[in-house]
Order: C-alpha cells, then sequence, then structure tokens
C-alpha cells in the first residue's frame, strides 16, 4: 500500500481547522462529530509534532509505520506526553447499547459510523482529546 505524504505545515493548519470545527460542534450538543473532529485534529497535531522535533523531517513520508495509525496513545508517547487523565484511558469509551469497550485508536470509528456511547466516558474522550490538541500546539 502506498502512503500519501502530507507536510507538517499542512497537518499544522488541519490540526487548527478541524478543533475549531470539533469545538464548535460541540457548542451544539453534537458530540459524537466533536468527537471526531477532534480525534482527527488531535491525529494531524501529534503526528506534525513527531515529524518536525522527533524525526525532524517535514513531511509523513518520514513516519515509522507505527506511528502511521490513528493510535493517539503511540503519538503522544513518542512525544513524551503525560497522559491526559490518571487512571482509566480518558480515550477509551463504553457502548450505550451493550457495554462493550471501544478501545482508544478505534474510538474515531465509533463517532464516524454513529455508536452510541455512554455520556460520561464521551464526555472525558473529548476533554483528553482537547488536552491532545493542546499539547500539540505547544511545539509549533
Amino acid at each position: 500500500m502506498r502512503w500519501s505524504t502530507w507536510g507538517v505545515g499542512e497537518l499544522r493548519r488541519s490540526r487548527e481547522r478541524l478543533a475549531k470545527q470539533g469545538e464548535a460542534a460541540e457548542q451544539t450538543g453534537d458530540g459524537a462529530s466533536s468527537g471526531l473532529l477532534l480525534f482527527y485534529a488531535a491525529e494531524c497535531g501529534l503526528k506534525a509534532e513527531v515529524l518536525r522535533w522527533i524525526l525532524q523531517r517535514e513531511d509523513t513520508s518520514a513516519l515509522p509505520t507505527d506511528l502511521r495509525s490513528h493510535n493517539l496513545r503511540r503519538l503522544a508517547k513518542a512525544l513524551n506526553l503525560q497522559d491526559p487523565a490518571p487512571g482509566q484511558d480518558p480515550l477509551r469509551c463504553r457502548r450505550h447499547k451493550d457495554s462493550s469497550w471501544i478501545e482508544s485508536h478505534q474510538l474515531h470509528e465509533a463517532w464516524r459510523y454513529g455508536a452510541e456511547l455512554c455520556a460520561d466516558h464521551q464526555k472525558a474522550a473529548l476533554e483528553a482529546l482537547k488536552s491532545l490538541v493542546k499539547d500539540a500546539r505547544k511545539g509549533s
């Protein structure tokens, strides 16, 4: 599979655009859209900072295979960021319907495909995503 290549500047601009849209969606009460947009904002931001400060490269062609994923925890770890909160992973949510767990690297899929999540878990995930976006901005 051939990966598309994106520059650090593109990733940073996308982080900002998606974060603004995610916060606007949250204000209207649309938690799923907000979560999806904030998830991708955090992913873009973290990848940009890994490229710029850890790998010292300008585009995603330099990302190792293990970082070419939606695993925000792995990206945050590469930047030596602290976990957004102590205890349970705030990006791991329970489904409202059957109480099964959605793991953090699958959370974007849950929101994209319309899974109903427990309200408290979704709220914690949104706050954790905002924290990751903020942490990724520090490197810009």
